[in-house]
């Protein structure tokens, strides 16, 4: 056929058999839908769209880690480094905020070259080092706030006092819509799920889905 954009590869069919460093990974959502429990006994929980919130802070960029590509065209991909969390809060219909923590952190994704997936670590929102407003840190600060020395062993305030910085799990899938062989430039969509934030374990997380672009270079 003719030479019809000879400059990017059509799929991700023709990434060589190589372990390669990912550099430059970056995803930038479009799309950030929350799973709320249905109004109706029997209904089915369904994602919502949502409003965001926070103002540009929420792309993921310049990732680091390894892409491994077999010789039978498997992927292994493994993240390491880089901006790899944002803070984002978005809000329901009804009004409700609902913030967590856009991540990929340790993402070890499996698959092949046109569409790798697996899960990553999602850190608590504020992190261990965080005070809240009346001095209660997870790693820092006072153990109880300073005015309620008696009562803090209050079931009611245990769960408050008793910072959960527990990390969750997420997970997400990659497909590659187009990799150039020259500039090892590669990209296409993405799709995750991960918990939204738990206010250091006081709240039940909730379901967020978040779509969107993805990129990288393969070197």
């Amino acid at each position: 056929g003719l030479n019809h954009g000879a400059g990017v590869g059509e799929a991700g069919s023709k990434i060589p058999a190589k372990d390669y460093k990912l550099e430059k990974f970056c995803m930038e959502p479009t799309s950030f839908t929350v799973k709320e429990e249905s109004a109706f006994k029997a209904g089915e929980s369904e994602f919502t769209k949502t409003k965001l919130m926070t103002r540009l802070t929420y792309t993921l960029d310049g990732m680091t880690g390894s892409f491994k590509v077999g010789s039978d065209g498997s992927v292994a991909v493994q993240e390491r480094d880089g901006l790899d969390y944002a803070a984002v809060t978005v809000q329901l219909p009804g009004g409700e905020r609902v913030p967590f923590l856009f991540t990929l952190k340790e993402f070890a994704g499996k698959g092949n070259t046109s569409q790798f997936g697996g899960d990553f670590t999602v850190p608590s929102y504020r992190g261990s080092s965080f005070l809240d407003p009346k001095g209660r840190g997870g790693s820092t600060g006072y153990d109880n706030a300073v005015a309620l020395p008696a009562k803090s062993d209050a079931d009611e305030l245990l769960k408050e006092n008793n910072k959960n910085v527990a990390a969750l799990k997420g997970s997400a899938v990659f497909n590659v819509a187009k990799y150039d062989a020259v500039t090892g430039e590669i990209a296409g969509v993405f799709e995750s799920i991960q918990p939204s934030d738990t206010d250091l374990g006081s709240k039940a997380p909730k379901d967020v889905k978040i779509t969107g672009l993805w990129y990288a270079q393969l070197q």
